[in-house]
């Protein structure tokens, strides 16, 4: 599961502003970018911590404090992104200093919990598993068929020839069967390969 697009989420905790700013980041020139393009934007923050966590088995876990004490602000954002179940993702928190102290334990709190907020609220993605098929059907049934096969599933194309043949992409598991009771068992949906898709989790 991944962030399907950057998101932020602003939180004042003790007149302190925390605006956590969360984007996919396959790679760490991504993430980089991401950190670089928040610095910028914020160039008048008291601090922007990060962390971020991408590569296989989400190998890649980098993290920094960016002059907050050691400890209460890189690593609890890392903490947060581990219990959010996501990879790929990189988070930038942005605090704008209130004047009143949090010390460790409210900085490590605030940090941890602007991300995990920002984290649970971002719109998110999953890889899919889709099966692509092919179906050839008369012209007779271009109603009753083609118009179920828009309704509920994705079709890629129509070709028009002798026949109609259409190839779509389904992850219902008894999609064959569904399409043999339509076509009162005069039509086949031929599969012709696993398809992985994102879809909105």
């Amino acid at each position: 599961m991944r962030l399907r697009e950057e998101y932020r989420e602003e939180t004042v905790i003790n007149r302190s502003r925390f605006i956590a700013c969360c984007a996919p980041a396959f790679t760490e020139d991504q993430a980089r970018d991401h950190i670089e393009k928040i610095r910028k934007e914020f160039s008048d923050a008291t601090h922007v911590c990060t962390a971020y966590m991408l590569g296989e088995n989400n190998t890649i876990q980098r993290s920094s404090d960016n002059h907050e004490p050691a400890g209460t602000a890189g690593v609890p954002i890392l903490e947060s992104i581990k219990k959010s179940g996501l990879s790929d993702v990189c988070v930038c928190v942005v605090r704008y200093f209130g004047g009143v102290k949090l010390g460790a334990g409210g900085l490590i709190r605030a940090y941890s919990g602007s991300c995990a907020s920002a984290l649970a609220n971002a719109p998110k993605v999953e890889d899919v598993p889709f099966g692509c098929y092919a179906v050839t059907y008369p012209y007779a049934m271009s109603g009753t068929l083609e118009g179920w096969l828009r309704r509920n599933t994705t079709v890629i194309e129509t070709e028009y020839d002798e026949q109609v043949t259409c190839t779509f992409l389904s992850d219902q598991p008894d999609i064959e069967k569904k399409v043999r009771d339509i076509s009162r068992g005069t039509v086949e949906a031929v599969f012709l390969e696993t398809v992985m898709m994102e879809k909105d989790v």
